[in-house]
């Protein structure tokens, strides 16, 4: 036991002189981090896990620091702020990026196409590091994927009950991108795209009835305040905001830095998935003891029949930019693997 005792703190010792010898493998290096939400939405969890990671088995060496709401620079010029390396990592909606990168931006611009939020970000990955058009869009504006997250099921609140299709007629909702107009307008309503942080001035004045958003983030941007009803419609699952860091940065970091990364990119996805879907199914209840009012919606079928195909939608708007093709085989493996 006396052996034992002695031992423990040499064994201590030598992990420490391992920790130790494998932070001094890593370079110093104080990194710049954009988001284009607010720190208080949950997803923003997400990033303070990857950065706090990436300093923990860094020993140090390595610290992110946040930005939070675009305070860095907005959507539009985050794509060549990241991309020239002004911005160490920045998180980019490739919808938002359609006429830039319309390949890139399938998984997050389409609504009503993907249901399983873990599987889609498994997707999405897969079609970012193999697609030759993706790649190249990619490369174009000098951008490496690191880490990839859903938000889920998306729906309508509204200051009004929504029960029936009769109900959405000429009803105006918050939309956005270039593809979740088609899908409003299909079914009736009358698409206004705006930006999250506009939804709750929009919906007092009368210009909105209705936001598009999902049950966790309803609360971060006080939709409740505003919307009294809620609905059991699901206008599906999309990829969200993807972390990108620039390609020629991506490529000139030591292995061992970039290994770090893609370590803790994985762990971070999976404590996104855990989280979203966690915060998801406490959020009705929540919204219920707030006074928002769950009305079920009674014609699903119906509705599922008045939206077209999103992603026969999308390749025809591919073929008319010349890239029919290529949009047909992309479409084709993503239905086989959504």
């Amino acid at each position: 036991m006396k052996f034992l005792r002695l031992m423990a703190p040499l064994a201590a010792f030598c992990t420490l002189g391992v920790h130790a010898a494998m932070a001094q493998d890593y370079p110093e290096m104080s990194l710049r981090y954009s988001s284009n939400i607010p720190e208080v939405v949950n997803t923003s969890k997400i990033d303070t896990y990857f950065s706090s990671e990436i300093a923990k088995r860094s020993g140090g060496k390595i610290k992110i620091q946040h930005f939070w709401a675009n305070t860095l620079g907005g959507e539009a010029e985050m794509v060549d702020l990241v991309g020239s390396g002004a911005v160490d990592f920045g998180l980019i909606v490739t919808g938002n990026q359609f006429s830039r990168m319309p390949f890139t931006a399938v998984t997050n611009a389409l609504p009503f196409t993907y249901t399983d939020g873990p599987k889609l970000n498994r997707l999405t990955a897969d079609i970012f590091t193999t697609n030759a058009t993706i790649k190249a869009e990619l490369a174009a504006a000098n951008l490496h994927p690191v880490l990839y997250r859903y938000l889920p099921d998306y729906r309508v609140y509204c200051t009004k009950p929504i029960k029936t299709l009769a109900d959405l007629q000429n009803t105006k909702v918050r939309s956005y991108g270039a593809f979740v107009p088609v899908m409003f307008e299909s079914i009736g309503a009358i698409p206004v795209n705006i930006p999250p942080v506009d939804m709750v001035q929009a919906m007092q004045s009368g210009a909105m009835d209705c936001t598009y958003m999902f049950n966790s983030a309803v609360k971060a941007f006080k939709i409740d305040q505003v919307a009294k009803y809620g609905t059991d419609i699901s206008f599906g699952v999309i990829s969200a905001h993807t972390l990108f860091t620039s390609k020629s940065k991506w490529e000139a970091m030591p292995e061992n830095v970039r290994k770090l990364f893609e370590e803790v990119a994985a762990d971070a996805e999976k404590f996104g998935n855990e989280l979203i879907a966690g915060d998801e199914a406490k959020a009705i209840e929540g919204l219920k003891a707030a006074g928002m009012e769950i009305v079920p919606f009674e014609e699903a079928d119906a509705l599922k029949a008045k939206v077209p195909d999103m992603l026969d939608v999308w390749a025809k708007k591919m073929d008319e930019m010349g890239k029919g093709a290529e949009a047909k085989e992309l479409a084709a493996y993503i239905r086989a693997n959504r």
